[in-house]
């Protein structure tokens, strides 16, 4: 699950998914499971560190939204 704690900066939220997340996800169809239950599936191909969001599936998600990431067929912890 993407717990990610708050040091009150978009760069520190972004910087700690990006290092559970990145290397094993990167390039790879995955499926974003949103707190409000929605899901997104499709490609995690870039990072924002600037607002703290990712781009899947052409649609940029905030990190604080995701309960869960996995990649597809495999979950990611």
């Amino acid at each position: 699950m993407a717990m990610i704690s708050n040091d009150g900066s978009s760069f520190a939220i972004s910087e700690e998914f990006h290092e559970k997340y990145y290397d094993d996800m990167y390039d790879k169809n995955v499926k974003v499971t949103l707190k409000n239950g929605r899901q997104i599936v499709g490609l995690y191909n870039d990072e924002f560190y600037e607002d703290a969001s990712i781009l899947v599936n052409y649609e940029v998600v905030k990190i604080e939204d995701i309960e869960k990431v996995e990649l597809i067929g495999e979950e990611i912890q």
